[in-house]
């Protein structure tokens, strides 16, 4: 499996979480790419993770998004998931992106090879329909463009490599730049949201967010997700936003995965 991650040193540690977990519990091969400026090799292998991942690590030209809107909590990097198929080999006709803040505690074979059906990408949304909407006309689509959280996502090379052009995507940001409110997903909303396939956020993107959500509307308590759903259906854990399982005021039930991979 070809997996990809962006990130800057910082959040090296947590990446290490993620693989760990990737290989645990994974009995397939990856090949791990690496978008990052300030991480080298050696920051890598002194964790000897695991023989069955393989690292490239890839330096992205600075300069192509000197003008996109970045912050602390969005840096440029998040930008280069979307340009991902200018920058990978030409070999790869399919990548999962993975943002380190992430476990993955299943097997997720059958969510890699996912049937695109000449879609560009598949993820999953934690939105409702209304705000669904509002993003929708701040991003200038139409009713049935998609908006997904871009941390767990399946590309499909082939068909980015055809159809995308950097200047689109530049366009697009020069054009929104102070209307971004999450850059990267509002950018592949509006120029892609067509072209997405929207995967299940219980299996596949869960966060205690969607959880506290989703329990707060349940009128029968066996409806409700606990530790134990998570166990039996989850695939992939995303801590999101800021509420984080390394930081003293993190609030929710999915921490006990994180500390069993985090390092040590």
């Amino acid at each position: 499996m070809n997996i990809l991650v962006t990130l800057n040193k910082n959040y090296l540690p947590y990446l290490i979480s993620m693989l760990k977990s990737l290989v645990d519990n994974n009995n397939d091969y990856f090949d791990i790419y690496i978008f990052s400026n300030d991480i080298n090799y050696k920051d890598i292998d002194i964790y000897h993770i695991s023989n069955k991942l393989k690292y490239f690590i890839i330096k992205i030209p600075q300069e192509e998004f000197k003008d996109a809107p970045i912050s602390k909590r969005y840096p440029k990097e998040m930008y280069y998931r979307i340009l991902a198929s200018f920058y990978l080999p030409s070999s790869l006709d399919r990548i999962l992106y993975l943002d380190p803040d992430i476990i993955v505690k299943g097997n997720i074979s059958k969510l890699y090879h996912l049937n695109f059906k000449n879609n560009y990408f598949a993820g999953a949304t934690n939105i409702k329909n209304f705000l669904k909407r509002v993003n929708q006309i701040k991003n200038g689509t139409s009713k049935d463009a998609e908006y997904i959280n871009t941390g767990v996502l399946l590309m499909n090379l082939d068909a980015l490599r055809k159809y995308q052009s950097k200047e689109e995507v530049f366009n697009f940001i020069n054009q929104k730049k102070y209307l971004l409110t999450l850059p990267d997903q509002d950018v592949i909303q509006g120029l892609y949201g067509e072209k997405i396939i929207l995967l299940d956020r219980y299996i596949y993107n869960l966060s205690d967010r969607t959880i506290t959500l989703h329990n707060l509307t349940c009128i029968d308590e066996k409806d409700k997700i606990d530790l134990k759903w998570v166990k039996k259906n989850t695939k992939i854990i995303h801590y999101i936003g800021k509420n984080k399982p390394w930081k003293e005021n993190y609030k929710g039930i999915l921490k006990v995965y994180y500390d069993k991979y985090k390092v040590r």
